[in-house]
């Protein structure tokens, strides 16, 4: 393949920071005990958190609740991108994304944020699987065991630039030689510019179900690139997976 490829993983340290949500209260001081006070007391408003807009479509917020944006601090560096939630506390991103991890942790599009444990990677594919504490509060998301069709239409899920929730509309458009992409099998050419943050992220059908994972951009060519659920599957069937890099 002769475009240039950009694997798409941690947002800048900046980006993150300024994507962070910010809860603050301002709460007015106690009333006057004078007898000669007969006023109430002013109480201010309560600020909330500057939440993302909610997707207008069912299909769309589901995309948005099963997907989560995941911070990994590194040996020596901050790394940023996307996962989704499977059943049993399991969360799914790529490999690149959580690279030598010392403190992992998720967040929701609703602003809730859950410890994590990379619990393993695959050596010859870019994903990992992580786990949380609490997988009960958590929406989670079904794997498609059945291949995906060229044209098929598709949403892209993620946190881009490590900012708000973002649900992008494509469609399949090729398979591309997964070998000179470092992955054992072909991988999906989709019809959605990704960018920095998108990594790990899902690939749905209109069904809501996965049929991908995202991993990385080609440049120039404003489309992404996904390993098949259908390599996903197989890892998780033969639990292909080892432990991350120490630092």
């Amino acid at each position: 393949m002769s475009s240039r490829l950009r694997r798409r993983t941690a947002a800048p340290l900046a980006a993150v920071l300024t994507a962070a949500l910010l809860l603050a209260a301002c709460v007015s001081p106690p009333p006057s005990t004078s007898p000669a006070a007969t006023e109430r007391p002013e109480v201010s408003p309560v600020i909330a958190p500057d939440l993302p807009e909610l997707a207008a479509t069912s299909l769309h917020r589901r995309a948005q609740s099963v997907t989560v944006r995941v911070r990994s601090l590194a040996c020596t560096s901050l790394g940023v991108g996307s996962g989704f939630v499977l059943p049993d506390g399991v969360v799914v991103t790529n490999r690149h994304v959580i690279d030598q991890p010392e403190a992992v942790s998720i967040d929701t599009w609703d602003g809730r944020r859950f410890r994590a444990e990379v619990t393993g990677v695959t050596a010859d594919s870019d994903l990992a699987v992580l786990r949380i504490d609490e997988p009960n509060r958590l929406p989670t998301v079904e794997l498609r065991d059945t291949p995906v069709e060229i044209g098929e239409p598709v949403l892209v899920v993620g946190y881009p630039a490590g900012g708000p929730v973002q649900v992008s509309e494509g469609e399949v458009l090729a398979t591309v030689n997964g070998e000179v992409l470092g992955e054992p099998a072909d991988v999906l050419r989709i019809g959605v510019a990704v960018q920095s943050g998108n990594s790990g992220g899902p690939v749905l059908d209109l069904d809501g179900r996965v049929v991908g994972v995202v991993f990385a951009e080609e440049v120039g060519r404003d489309t992404g690139l996904a390993v098949p659920v259908a390599t996903l599957l197989e890892r998780l069937e033969t639990d292909a997976f080892s432990p991350p890099a120490p630092c």
